[in-house]
């Protein structure tokens, strides 16, 4: 651990002491996926330090996060708050020779919750509450994808992975069946707004009867109906939870219930992309390959059948 956390010069736990004021600072790496994020205990309290990887993250990319994420703590959101460092809420760090720009984090009280009716519930009401704080969000700021059109969720992610699709024969099929996604999504009176995109059981901790929020690395502009997929894919009843959960806050129109099922294909393209080793994001050996594609292709096939087929 101690040559992983070494930097130019000072200790990764020395940068972070000297940043944030802090004394006696122990970090554990937690693995994270895309970026790296470790646990930050001292005798004031633990936090959560997130290193970003500078592609395709800058400085700006950043702060726009870090200024949403307030923007939502400010109007009540259950989001996890940012520490304010010498230089503001970003701050820049050593790790691996390489400077990374990196934010501090309370450290949410709980932990990742197990998947019951109630817990759906909390989570989408917490949808919910962003969704609502964030409409009033505004931000000079550049942001890497910041809207999340057909183009960036169905024609990027099929372009990237075009090869292994080829390789499996299965390109001139998919192509045909990301027309029809966008069919879906160009269907009138669907809900946008500022998105979580990636607001899973495996970003929220939960303590008792609350839930706090975090990781808004691929947050942006997105239809509304595109944050519970995963929530459907997983359970059809868990995702009537979330709906009761959502609805008790605000509203979730009818035009957007049905078009989530369209989602639950579009937000796999990009998951499946990220498996594959051609996403931006992707940071290790990939998960999947061509061989793997003709069972997911067919599960993306049956799924249209089942819930898209014949609807307006």
């Amino acid at each position: 651990m101690e040559g992983r956390l070494r930097g130019l010069g000072a200790s990764l736990e020395a940068q972070v002491e000297q940043c944030y004021g802090l004394q006696d600072v122990a970090l554990e790496d937690l693995k994270v996926a895309v970026n790296d994020v470790f646990a930050v205990t001292t005798p004031h309290g633990r936090f959560a330090l997130k290193l970003y990887h500078r592609h395709p993250r800058d400085i700006a990319d950043v702060q726009w996060e870090l200024d949403l994420v307030l923007h939502l703590v400010k109007r009540g959101a259950p989001v996890v708050e940012p520490v304010a460092g010498h230089r503001g809420y970003v701050e820049s760090f050593w790790l691996d020779g390489r400077e990374r720009v990196g934010a501090l984090f309370v450290w949410a009280d709980g932990g990742t919750p197990k998947p019951d009716h109630s817990t759906y519930v909390l989570l989408g009401r917490a949808a919910a509450q962003i969704h609502q704080a964030a409409d009033t969000f505004t931000s000079p700021l550049p942001r890497h994808r910041y809207d999340y059109d057909a183009d960036v969720l169905i024609d990027d992610q099929l372009r990237r992975m075009e090869r292994h699709l080829t390789e499996a024969k299965r390109w001139h099929e998919i192509v045909a069946l990301g027309e029809r996604l966008k069919q879906s999504l160009a269907q009138p009176g669907l809900d946008r707004g500022v998105c979580h995109m990636d607001l899973t059981l495996g970003n929220v901790h939960q303590s008792g009867p609350t839930i706090a929020v975090f990781d808004f690395d691929s947050a942006g502009r997105c239809w509304r109906a595109h944050e519970p997929y995963g929530v459907l894919r997983f359970s059809a009843a868990y995702f009537l939870d979330w709906l009761a959960g959502y609805r008790s806050i605000r509203p979730f129109g009818e035009a957007d219930e049905r078009a989530v099922p369209a989602f639950a294909i579009v937000g796999d393209l990009r998951i499946v992309a990220w498996k594959l080793g051609v996403a931006e994001s992707s940071r290790r050996a990939p998960r999947l390959t061509a061989d793997d594609l003709p069972g997911v292709v067919d599960g993306w096939l049956a799924w249209e059948r089942q819930h898209l087929r014949g609807r307006p």
